[in-house]
C-alpha cells in the first residue's frame, strides 16, 4: 500500500508539472500575438490617367480625366492619385491619352502667375524711388505717373524756305504728365538678388555690413494691362521714367480727373518762384 501510495503521489507531481508547462507555453505564444498587427505596405494605388489628349497650355477639367488602380511598381514618379489635384492647373506639356498624370506636367514658375481673363501681363521696373520704397506686392492695385523731359517735346521753327529747325535752349526742365493708368492691378513681383557679404580678409573674421547709401535697386513688377493699356505702358517706359503710387483697396475701381504739371502750373499755382536774370556788370579791363 505504500508503495502504490508513493507511485500515485508522483505521478500527480508530475502530471502537475507537464500542465504547468503546457500552460506556460501557451501564454508565451499568445502573448506573442497580442498587440496590434504590424501594417503592410499597399501593393496597388489610384492614379490619374487622361482620358483623351490634352494640348499643351490647357486648363484642365474634371473630364479630361479618370482614375484607375494600378500596381505600386506601375506607378510614375509624381504621379497624381485624385483628379482633384489637377483639375484646373495649366499643362506645361502635351499629355497624350491614357498617360499618367504628373505634378511635373503642369506650370512650375519660379514667381506664380495667374493672368486674369482678358488681360495680359506686362512687367516696368520701379526702385525705392518710384515704387513706394519697394513695399509694392502681389494684390496691391496702383497708379502709373509718367515723367518726362522738356526735350521730349521739341519746340521747332518754320523757316522761311519751309525747312523745319528745332529751337534749343527753351523749356528744358522735366514735364510731368497727369495720370498715365489707374487702377491697375500687381499679379507678380521679382525681388531684386540680396547684395553679396562683404568679403573677409584671409584668417580674419568677416567684417560686419554698416549702413550705407546706394543707387536704388530694382524691383520688377508684373501687371495685368489690357492690350491698348500694354502699348501705352511700353512707349511710356522707353520715353520717360515710370512711378507706381499705391491706392487703397477702398477706391478699386474708381479713376481720378488731374490736369498734370509744368514748370508754368507751379509758377501760377503754387507760388513757385521762376528764375531770374542778374546782371553782371563787367569790370573795366585796367590800362
Amino acid at each position: 500500500m505504500r508503495r502504490t501510495s508513493r507511485l500515485v503521489l508522483l505521478l500527480g507531481v508530475f502530471l502537475a508539472a507537464l500542465v504547468f508547462v503546457v500552460i506556460l507555453l501557451s501564454s508565451n505564444k499568445g502573448g506573442g500575438q497580442t498587440g496590434t498587427p504590424a501594417a503592410t505596405a499597399p501593393t496597388q494605388l489610384p492614379t490619374v490617367v487622361a482620358v483623351s489628349d490634352i494640348p499643351l497650355g490647357t486648363i484642365v477639367t474634371a473630364e479630361m480625366l479618370t482614375t484607375r488602380t494600378l500596381a505600386v511598381n506601375l506607378r510614375e514618379t509624381s504621379v497624381y492619385g485624385d483628379p482633384s489635384q489637377a483639375v484646373g492647373k495649366t499643362t506645361r506639356k502635351a499629355i497624350v491619352a491614357g498617360a499618367q498624370v504628373h505634378s511635373s506636367d503642369f506650370q512650375n514658375r519660379a514667381v506664380p502667375l495667374t493672368v486674369p481673363t482678358g488681360r495680359r501681363a506686362m512687367t516696368i521696373a520701379v526702385n525705392e524711388l518710384t515704387g513706394v520704397g519697394n513695399l509694392l506686392d502681389v494684390g496691391d492695385t496702383v497708379d502709373l505717373i509718367i515723367s518726362l523731359r522738356g526735350d521730349a517735346f521739341p519746340v521747332v521753327q518754320v523757316l522761311k524756305d519751309g525747312t523745319v529747325t528745332v529751337v534749343s535752349g527753351i523749356n528744358p526742365l522735366s514735364i510731368k504728365l497727369p495720370l498715365l493708368l489707374q487702377d491697375v492691378q500687381i499679379i507678380g513681383v521679382i525681388n531684386p538678388p540680396p547684395p553679396p557679404a562683404p568679403a573677409a580678409a584671409q584668417g580674419q573674421p568677416a567684417p560686419s555690413r554698416a549702413p550705407e547709401f546706394t543707387e536704388p535697386q530694382s524691383k520688377l513688377l508684373i501687371l495685368a494691362v489690357t492690350p491698348a493699356q500694354a502699348e501705352v505702358l511700353l512707349f511710356a517706359r522707353t520715353t520717360g521714367v515710370l512711378d507706381a503710387i499705391l491706392r487703397s483697396p477702398l477706391d478699386a475701381g474708381q479713376t481720378a480727373e488731374t490736369t498734370g504739371v509744368i514748370l508754368k502750373t507751379l509758377v501760377d499755382t503754387y507760388g513757385v518762384l521762376p528764375p531770374e536774370i542778374v546782371q553782371v556788370p563787367i569790370p573795366t579791363p585796367l590800362k
